[in-house]
């Protein structure tokens, strides 16, 4: 599956979802047939909107979690809007042209074929589709803010209405939904007669088509005539050059390890980096929550860091959003944030606040770039200083509302928040910022290994939770990596008979909810989780075990999708996807562990 000078071939036989393109917070995905699904863009106000295929989800059922996996679940398999012919499809073959620009070839019965290739950029996006058979433009589409559907709703955001003014001439249509205040345009189609409609919901769409080579533009803005326009510009833009799109993409990727799992982590991330003015968000994915987590993002930044120095002024725009851009009334970072830098769930996780923290320590370091760090400096005091009011009043301890997961904690100290919080102060330290945070670490850790540390069936164990007074929760989930790094980050050795006997029954059936047929998961799905097998692998080289390694990362490569996309959650046996087809967080910890970005 190396890729040649045509792409990569990918493989049908793998587990089958949309491809991804994107550029410049344009995303979009098409079908296996190469028709657009959905394309997503930033809306300053709405956070991300879609021009989709998609319904709107039932706002009756934000607080269902069977009906969001079932409307997210059904986005991977949704028909897109583009041609449809006469006679049925016989063979369907997929590349990936330089890692990142997914090409589909269609057979049709009689022989005739059908190319189509996406891209985006220069804040627009382009389909380039050859068709040597008779066909029409078909399709269901409306423009509509994004879905934001979540297992654990923090609290629905109230949902323009998705209208539809649809218009068609010279070979361009428009949806304006005045609800919104958003349009696209498609420019580029062939022409046929002038129409106009409207609507209160998604519109049918049927359109002439003619064979030979068609290149859509899609163009947005707060109207038609706007979008319109703008699609115009993007036609005789840089970013309609495909083979200059080609080569700025492999060149992002030179040097990268040739596999396809790291190679979607950077170039994913990379595509959720969304400007907003000099700021960039970095979401979790474009399809089903495309809001921010600092968590998810962290980790993105930190591939992203580690791969190309040219690619550490993304990492410093996205320190500028959650610095300056993120929404932080109380002082704190909510759970999570459209786009736009607006709290969606404000629910207060101890490493949400961290994760921000240690990617400005570690950009510093690793850049030099004093100017950021004086310029975002003033910030971290008021935050040290919130951390320290939330302290136990006896103890070291930090107490947090809810589980890296997004659940419930059982108690409200939480271990791997806790060993985050001592290696970021430990970071934010070295730079000179305060003289007391290197103390405070070291208060941290002592009081991890006093407070967490218990006997659970006869062994000494590191908790997951405790209340600091003799309660423990003993579990252990693939959303806390940082137990799996204590000893690269200098926490504790791997030597460490507590540490190796927790990081044992993680991934033994005594960690009950956490561990599925050997492998760790969570309860917030419960199945295997490829982080979880991230974790595996991390552990693995820790122990100096290559054999446990090797099998960790054929367990990845068996979640892996066609196009290397890890989900959320997959079968123990099959390996197809239980949860989240995409889901940017699980590619970029795979990368870093590629990369050496976490130190091994």
């Amino acid at each position: 599956m190396s890729e040649g000078q045509g792409g990569r071939a990918l493989d049908s036989a793998r587990h089958i979802k949309p491809l991804d393109f994107g550029a410049d917070g344009v995303i979009g995905s098409v079908d296996a047939s190469g028709r657009l699904i959905a394309l997503n863009t930033f809306h300053e106000r709405a956070g991300f909107v879609t021009l989709t295929t998609a319904d709107p989800f039932s706002e009756s059922q934000r607080y269902n979690p069977e009906a969001v996996r079932y409307y997210r679940a059904g986005l991977a398999l949704l028909d897109g809007f583009g041609p449809q012919f006469a006679s049925p499809v016989t063979r369907r073959a997929a590349r990936l042209l330089a890692d990142a620009i997914p090409q589909v070839r269609l057979t049709l019965a009689e022989g005739a074929l059908a190319t189509m290739t996406a891209w985006a950029g220069g804040g627009g996006a382009f389909q380039r589709w050859t068709v040597n058979a008779p066909y029409r433009w078909r399709g269901r589409l409306s423009l509509q803010r994004c879905a934001y559907t979540q297992l654990t709703e923090g609290g629905p955001l109230p949902t323009p209405p998705v209208q539809a003014h649809a218009r068609f001439a010279d070979g361009a249509l428009t949806i304006e939904n005045p609800a919104l205040g958003w349009a696209a345009a498609i420019a580029g189609l062939p022409a046929g007669s002038s129409w106009e409609r409207r609507a209160d919901g998604p519109l049918e769409i049927a359109l002439p088509g003619a064979a030979g080579t068609t290149t859509l533009v899609y163009g947005f803005g707060p109207t038609a005539a706007e979008a319109r326009a703008a699609a115009k510009r993007l036609a005789q833009g840089a970013a309609a050059d495909l083979p200059a799109v080609c080569e700025a993409w492999r060149a992002r990727f030179d040097g990268a390890p040739d596999n396809l799992i790291v190679r979607r982590g950077l170039g994913y991330g990379l595509m959720l980096a969304v400007p907003v003015g000099e700021a960039r968000c970095i979401l979790t994915d474009h399809m089903l929550l495309p809001l921010s987590w600092n968590r998810d993002a962290y980790y993105v930044a930190r591939a992203l860091l580690s791969w190309q120095p040219a690619l550490a002024e993304v990492v410093r725009r996205h320190l500028l959003w959650m610095f300056e851009v993120a929404e932080r009334p109380n002082g704190d970072w909510g759970r999570c944030y459209l786009a736009n830098g607006q709290i969606k769930d404000a629910a207060f996780q101890l490493d949400q606040q961290l994760f921000p923290l240690l990617e400005l320590a570690e950009y510093v370091a690793e850049t030099g770039d004093r100017a950021t760090w004086e310029r975002l400096r003033p910030a971290v005091g008021p935050l040290v200083e919130m951390l320290l009011a939330r302290k136990a009043a006896r103890a070291w301890l930090f107490p947090t509302d809810e589980t890296p997961a997004d659940d419930p904690v059982a108690l409200p100290y939480h271990l791997s928040s806790h060993i985050l919080l001592w290696h970021t102060f430990r970071q934010v330290a070295a730079l000179g910022a305060d003289a007391r945070l290197a103390g405070i670490a070291e208060d941290v850790r002592r009081t991890v290994f006093e407070r967490f540390a218990a006997a659970h069936d006869g062994q000494m164990l590191y908790a997951y939770a405790t209340d600091g007074a003799g309660r423990f929760h003993f579990y252990h989930d693939a959303n806390d990596i940082p137990l799996a790094l204590a000893p690269l980050w200098g926490f504790t050795p791997a030597s460490d008979p507590v540490w190796r006997a927790t990081v044992a029954f993680a991934f033994s059936e005594a960690n009950e909810g956490g561990c599925y047929a050997g492998r760790l998961g969570s309860v917030h799905t419960r199945a295997p989780w490829p982080l979880g097998d991230m974790q595996d692998a991390l552990i693995a080289r820790l122990l100096g075990d290559a054999e446990r390694e090797r099998r960790a990362w054929a367990r990845l490569d068996e979640a892996m999708q066609w196009d290397g996309a890890l989900p959320e959650a997959c079968h123990p046996q099959t390996g197809a996807v239980v949860s989240r087809h995409w889901f940017a967080w699980p590619n970029a910890a795979a990368a870093c562990l590629a990369l050496g970005a976490f130190g091994a």
